[in-house]
């Protein structure tokens, strides 16, 4: 009663109206229209490998399979040690890179031929790569913070839009807070890069139910 008092007043300021989630969200137990089984809030048919997947987030082709509950992390972790090597051989080849490919003498090269190429395409493939993970892992950095899946995340632009059009600003039902999504999702071991180390645990739950901002689901 109090919160609906508080909303009539700052309607009658002239205030923005808030709303979590929508009739449209996935809160829900639904059935799978394909499988013809219930499946969970944040579940999603997948039509390459067939079946239905926890809280997916994308199909991944260069693995094969799609990426959800089960191995997020894991796929976030992938993107931030690719990048870090990338970094790691930038470092390690800059000073032959600038000596001998940037202020390279011809008359008195240092490496030969075949050694300046190695050098060359090893710099070439870790600007590309880490410019590509970059910007992929920025944006996946981006849905943890504000926990949200790849999927959500383009729902949640649509539904943002139509509120927004009513006057309402609404609010994703899953954002818990950066900290507490971060752990949704690498768990809250201080050791949570690390997830090959046998006592670093992940996040708890089944994949099955979520807290949200209205309480479990």
């Amino acid at each position: 009663e109090r919160a609906r008092e508080r909303e009539r007043e700052r309607d009658r300021a002239g205030g923005d109206r808030w709303a979590i989630g929508g009739e449209n969200d996935d809160l829900t137990w639904r059935t799978c229209r394909i499988c013809r089984t219930w499946k969970p809030p944040r579940t999603h048919h997948c039509s390459i490998c067939n079946r239905c997947v926890l809280k997916m987030d994308h199909h991944c082709p260069w693995v094969n399979r799609c990426v959800g509950w089960n191995n997020y992390r894991y796929f976030c972790l992938y993107l931030m040690w690719l990048s870090l090597c990338c970094v790691f051989v930038l470092i390690t080849f800059f000073q032959s890179f600038w000596h001998d490919i940037v202020k390279m003498d011809a008359r008195h090269p240092t490496r030969n031929f075949k050694n300046r190429q190695y050098i060359g395409l090893s710099w070439i493939l870790c600007v590309a790569i880490l410019l590509s993970m970059g910007i992929l892992g920025g944006f996946h950095f981006y849905l943890v913070l504000t926990n949200q899946t790849t999927i959500e995340f383009q729902g949640n632009i649509t539904k943002s839009a139509i509120y927004r059009a009513q006057g309402v600003i609404r609010r994703n039902p899953f954002d818990l807070g950066r900290t507490r999504n971060f752990q949704s999702v690498f768990g809250k071991s201080a050791l949570w890069f690390l997830p090959w180390l046998s006592f670093v645990q992940g996040p708890t739950g089944s994949g099955t139910s979520f807290q949200t901002l209205g309480g479990v689901i």
